[in-house]
């Protein structure tokens, strides 16, 4: 499951990756995606991929419970 910590970084790989070509970018508070998306990704089994980039959107993928553990600077 991927997440961006800016938009314009979504954004970018909206317009620039053809698999996520027509994608919405949505904002989430930091509580949601703490006690919501990554709780439920843990559940699930899922990794979390974090702020991917460049032409095939690649980056980290990173168990729910580490990127829980890791301090969040709040914007």
């Amino acid at each position: 499951m991927p997440f961006w910590s800016m938009e314009s970084r979504t954004l970018q790989v909206i317009e620039n990756v053809g698999a996520y070509r027509g994608f919405e970018a949505v904002q989430l508070e930091l509580d949601a995606f703490v006690g919501h998306w990554l709780m439920g990704s843990q559940r699930d089994g899922l990794m979390v991929g974090l702020n991917w980039s460049g032409d095939r959107a690649m980056g980290y993928d990173l168990q729910p419970a580490d990127v829980r553990a890791r301090p969040m600077a709040q914007a």
